[in-house]
């Protein structure tokens, strides 16, 4: 309240006049240990500008796991590239390496990996295919503020990364995103792209490319100051209430938790995932469970839809998007780890993790009293 009453006294509301949002695009680069950071309106807008700044045209093929939210995925098609949909690991739930060695081809202009519930993908793998292969990598970390890979931060680790402050988020202001990288030409682009083609201090209205508004707003940028403050506080405790609950879970026949290899060294902890065995629970259905959980007080969700199986694939022409998968005798494709993951995944907020060691004990209770 403070920070944005600060803002609004001063009477400077947006971006290119301000200090707030030019201040959270450097300490937000610092904590990432990126050179810098371009704030933008949210995290789709901010995919779909490190494309273009990338130089992305139509027809170019951009690799994106099966398993993710529409955002990856949507931002591809704005922007008229063709998504070429590849499945996950079944126990981390995110992008496979082996999967987008299938997919490359002379078209493969850059990947998209997810850090799915701030579990990293397997970034040394996946930067070793593209270097061998001259595409981008561009990390979608939307779920992964703050986390780490082999103590090295997420968002640092590929081309460029994109994150989004959208209200669910580990952090927000509502909504927002930003774009970092080690590249600072391709920063400057990024600039032109969300500054209407306008250079930072340009007074004489010289645009030089087509580009978008799509600037952060001054009380966004103050209230996310704020929030990155308190980000290493809530990781740690995120961090130790989850292992708690994980402890918990574990007992219980018919979950089974995502998986965290060693190399995740500091996961952030958007959502706690795991399997749902109907089997063990009177073979009630997952949207049993959940609807359960959510009458209890408790924020659970299914998890996503595979991509491909979302509503607007059908109107899509072919020639649009592909996928790399298993095909079954009518000729369909199937990502199979990721429909298995859609079916049978519940999801449940961080916001949890937040609470204390008694509110996770209720909520293992609550789940326990399901049988």
């Amino acid at each position: 309240e403070k920070a944005i009453s600060e803002v609004l006294k001063s009477g400077i509301w947006w971006r290119n006049a301000g200090t707030q949002v030019k201040l959270f695009e450097k300490d937000f680069a610092d904590y990432h240990c990126c050179k810098g950071g371009i704030t933008v309106a949210n995290g789709t807008v901010a995919i779909e500008i490190a494309l273009k700044a990338f130089s992305i045209k139509e027809g170019d093929e951009i690799i994106v796991p099966a398993f993710t939210f529409f955002s990856t995925v949507s931002a591809v098609l704005a922007i008229k590239a063709k998504p070429v949909i590849v499945d996950v690991s079944p126990d981390t739930f995110c992008i496979d390496p082996l999967e987008i060695k299938k997919a490359i081809t002379s078209k493969t202009k850059a990947i998209i990996v997810v850090h799915i519930a701030g579990h990293a993908a397997d970034m040394d793998e996946i930067n070793k295919i593209a270097k061998e292969n001259n595409t981008y990598v561009i990390e979608d970390s939307a779920h992964a503020h703050g986390a780490e890979y082999k103590g090295k931060k997420i968002g640092s680790l590929s081309d460029c990364s994109t994150f989004s402050f959208q209200n669910a988020k580990l952090m927000t202001a509502g909504e927002g995103g930003i774009i970092l990288s080690n590249n600072m030409d391709f920063l400057h682009t990024v600039l032109l792209e969300m500054n209407c083609g306008r250079e930072e201090n340009d007074i004489n209205y010289e645009h030089v490319l087509v580009g978008t508004n799509a600037r952060l707003s001054e009380l966004q940028g103050s209230v996310l100051r704020v929030q990155l403050s308190r980000l290493d506080e809530q990781i740690k405790l995120r961090e130790d209430n989850y292992q708690y609950l994980c402890g918990l879970l574990e007992r219980i026949r018919g979950i089974k938790m995502q998986k965290i290899k060693d190399e995740i060294t500091l996961n952030s902890h958007y959502m706690i995932m795991f399997y749902y065995d109907k089997t063990y629970f009177n073979n009630k259905s997952r949207n049993d469970f959940v609807k359960y959980l959510k009458e209890a007080g408790i924020p659970a969700n299914r998890s996503y839809e595979s991509i491909y199986k979302l509503p607007i694939f059908k109107t899509l022409s072919k020639e649009s998007w592909g996928i790399v998968g298993v095909e079954d005798e009518n000729g369909q494709i199937h990502c199979r780890n990721s429909e298995k993951i859609s079916d049978e995944v519940v999801c449940i907020s961080h916001n949890i993790l937040l609470g204390d060691r008694n509110l996770i004990k209720i909520i293992v209770d609550v789940i326990k009293s399901f049988y």
